[in-house]
């Protein structure tokens, strides 16, 4: 099974970009998605921004409200991998095979205004931030980097610095392990009387990220 990239091409991203939100490939079948775009199959990460930002990003989901939401806040999306083989018809990273990887962005973030790289996924097998770091920028990743889950790339690289880092994962499914992060910890007496206080501490996040 191939899966080729259906929103690369169609939505580059836009020179006045200032934000990336950066995954991995979108699963096979896009014809079964909730929404024709970057993490439309569930919309995890769309109903979570929609959470943090109501009036911006409402409910029902649909295309127009995501891209106005994006171009509003100069947020652009994008992918590690341009094709790819998988050995089932899953959504994880750990089944993918890379055909082509998405050599393009480096170019691209380079036009842009790009300041933060967001990666969905972190330091797994075919993860973002692993595919990006290591494969499209040829760099090694070290202990500090998996421990800190972020970088400050120097100017070298961009012509400016741009801090690369590994968010909390917008899927649900990221929930039970999210309970026992240091991070949400740290602040779970904010949290413990909300009804589903790990969800609520992951909408904070997004929202403190993606503020303006």
């Amino acid at each position: 099974m191939v899966t080729e990239h259906q929103y690369l091409d169609k939505y580059p991203i836009s020179a006045n970009s200032k934000t990336l939100i950066l995954g991995t490939i979108h699963p096979h079948r896009t014809e079964e998605f909730m929404v024709p775009f970057f993490y439309g199959n569930r919309n995890s990460l769309w109903n979570l921004l929609s959470e943090a930002f109501p009036t911006e990003l409402p409910k029902p989901i649909t295309l127009p409200n995501i891209i106005h939401f994006l171009d509003d806040r100069k947020i652009a999306m994008s992918d590690t991998i341009k094709s790819c083989r998988r050995t089932n018809a899953g959504a994880l990273d750990s089944d993918l095979i890379p055909i082509e990887l998405n050599d393009d962005l480096p170019y691209q973030i380079q036009q842009s205004n790009i300041q933060n790289i967001f990666c969905t996924s972190s330091f797994g097998k075919n993860n973002a931030f692993k595919l990006f770091y290591e494969n499209i920028l040829g760099l090694r990743l070290t202990h500090k980097i998996r421990t800190d889950r972020e970088i400050l790339l120097p100017n070298k690289i961009f012509g400016r610095p741009v801090l690369l880092k590994a968010l909390i994962s917008p899927s649900g499914a990221a929930n039970i392990s999210l309970s026992k992060n240091p991070a949400y910890l740290a602040e779970f007496d904010k949290y413990k009387h909300y009804p589903a206080p790990v969800q609520a501490f992951k909408i904070n996040y997004y929202k403190r990220l993606f503020s303006k």
